[in-house]
């Protein structure tokens, strides 16, 4: 305890003796009206469910307070979350005030590796003035003063994996910040939210109070950053065309940030025609019914991966089958989008649900309105009001896959091919004629340096396209930074006999329109030249690099030609004619 102390009092010392901090959020809840819900009132605080306003939702009161007039009550259902923003690195102290009741159940906070996946560790309190820290699989023992305002102090130094939890100025314990609260080892390294949820030992519903409440940077973090230009792209081609334009990724921050860029396309009326159904699935055979031992409401699902659903984009999910027992009286099959793929794992957004009643065998859901497949990853399943020690669903042998079963009883979704060798016997049945897919990004995937950029290709294929028609997409451009996790944009296809750029960005000058002898091209470094007939030879095809060029057009025979001019920014085709 002596080294803990002194450690501890030497930190101190250093931070007193002008080492620079930063205060990077405070809240004293002073300036909310008493009353009103906490994450409903101030975005940066939100609840377990991302539920603002709800019960979860912290209300302002002006009962207690450590600094006049407000402070924040936790209690009944409250299940308040302030994410930190995933620091990897640095060095920081999370602070606040706290008050307990002695009249209450205790209280209850934690820490989190992951938000609402992984804990650091929890802290209890009883409400006799005694608690206990929860870490690396052992409890600490500590106490505080209850109906007394006492301050709560976590020191979290990423940079040496330390941290170190005071209450009431005593130092309970210090060790490597990524133990876990259920194991001394395999935690992460990472500072992500902090859940002040009404809690209290023995599993009791808690109450109490939280004021002053402050994250101060001692050491910034190394954080990567994300940011996308343009951020809407815009093209015009000729039919049976292929062109490109470019995106541009930079990183300002101070670590790599990774991306990911997901195509999807937008198709307001598909095409339904039958072109023979395809069964998406991962099981055989029904064999072993499986469930929860108490009454439990709970989601299952099974997904089909972006690379899966290629050939079967513009297609529709029309039906849902899964084998269910009649013991369920309340069920819906639901269909998900995709999730954040660097920031998430397992469903993403409820697209759609529909309300049915189980039988006693295969349950065939047709869906009132069919789910659009649209080039990502697509998720369906089953939400389940399970009675006492009912297994309703069935599920076949393992086989080694990610997408094979997932289930969620709250807001977090688990993989449990990781824990249990099943499959779950979820299948969907889709149909109806596909698109060809007309955009693409290269490369998909990347690591942007530390000040450092990249400038993803954008392909634009218009084949099979006719003049007139008008194509819309989005890229979603996914990255690590915290702050910045998903960058939308959309895209536009036009067919003409035209090429130009997105916002004027590929710039090229073309004259004189018609001509006889010679063409003059102007453009932001201009590197080759090609001229193709309206049959689709080519007939010159001359390299540059300058940002003016004269073209020599009089051994060609009159007519109207597609001249493609590439440059430095991308590509154009522009129409010439020839007499």
């Amino acid at each position: 305890m002596k080294k803990l102390v002194f450690f501890s009092f030497l930190m101190l010392a250093a931070v007193s003796f002008g080492v620079s901090q930063t205060v990077v959020f405070s809240d004293n809840f002073d300036t909310y009206t008493v009353g009103s819900h906490l994450a409903q009132s101030n975005s940066a605080w939100t609840t377990w469910t991302n539920d603002p306003g709800s019960d979860e939702d912290g209300v302002i009161t002006n009962t207690q307070f450590s600094s006049a007039p407000n402070s924040l009550l936790v209690s009944g259902a409250v299940d308040q979350v302030y994410p930190f923003g995933n620091y990897t690195s640095g060095h920081y102290t999370v602070t606040f005030n706290m008050y307990v009741p002695s009249t209450g159940n205790g209280a209850y906070f934690n820490i989190q590796h992951e938000l609402l996946t992984q804990w650091s560790y929890e802290c209890y309190f009883y409400n006799n003035g005694t608690g206990y820290l929860t870490v690396g699989g052992t409890d600490i023992n500590f106490t505080y003063p209850s109906n007394t305002w006492f301050p709560v102090v976590m020191d979290v130094d990423l940079d040496n994996d330390q941290t170190s939890l005071t209450i009431n100025n005593a130092v309970v314990n210090t060790w490597p910040f990524h133990y876990t609260g259920e194991s001394t080892t395999g935690g992460s390294n990472k500072l992500a939210g902090i859940d002040l949820y009404a809690g209290a030992p023995n599993s009791l519903s808690g109450t109490y109070y939280v004021d002053d409440f402050i994250v101060t940077e001692v050491n910034a973090a190394l954080v990567g950053e994300f940011a996308v230009n343009p951020t809407t792209l815009s093209a015009t081609f000729a039919p049976n065309t292929t062109g490109t334009l470019s995106l541009d990724f930079s990183n300002p921050g101070t670590n790599v940030t990774d991306y990911k860029i997901v195509t999807t396309y937008d198709i307001p009326n598909p095409d339904n025609t039958s072109t023979g159904e395809t069964t998406m699935m991962y099981c055989n055979q029904p064999e072993t019914a499986i469930g929860f031992t108490s009454a439990t409401q709970y989601d299952l699902a099974v997904g089909f991966p972006a690379d899966m659903l290629q050939a079967h984009i513009g297609k529709t999910l029309r039906t849902i089958a899964i084998p269910l027992t009649s013991d369920i009286t309340n069920a819906k099959v639901r269909v998900w989008g995709m999730s954040n793929p660097l920031w998430a794992e397992g469903p993403g957004e409820l697209l759609y649900e529909q309300t049915f009643t189980p039988t006693d065998d295969w349950n065939y859901i047709n869906l009132s309105t069919p789910v659009v497949i649209d080039g990502s990853d697509l998720w369906i399943g089953v939400w389940i009001d399970q009675p006492d020690s009912i297994y309703p669903i069935y599920m076949d042998v393992y086989s080694a896959n990610n997408y094979s079963a997932w289930y969620r009883t709250s807001n977090t979704w688990h993989n449990q091919f990781t824990n249990y060798e099943y499959n779950l016997c979820i299948v969907g049945y889709i149909d109806g004629t596909p698109i060809t897919p007309w955009l693409s990004a290269n490369p998909t995937v990347g690591t942007i340096n530390a000040g450092g950029s990249q400038s993803p290709t954008v392909t634009f294929n218009s084949q099979g396209m006719a003049l007139g028609e008008t194509h819309t997409a989005k890229l979603h451009c996914y990255s690590t930074d915290f702050n910045n996790k998903e960058v939308v944009v959309p895209v536009s296809l036009s067919i003409t006999n035209v090429e130009v750029d997105e916002h004027n960005r590929i710039a090229v000058s073309l004259y004189p329109n018609p001509t006889v002898d010679q063409v003059q091209i102007s453009a932001d470094r201009i590197l080759r030249v090609e001229v193709f007939n309206l049959t689709g030879q080519k007939m010159l095809d001359n390299e540059y690099s300058d940002s003016h060029v004269v073209l020599d057009a009089s051994s060609l025979p009159a007519g109207t030609y597609m001249v493609t001019v590439t440059t430095s920014t991308g590509k154009t085709t522009k129409k010439v004619v020839v007499r």
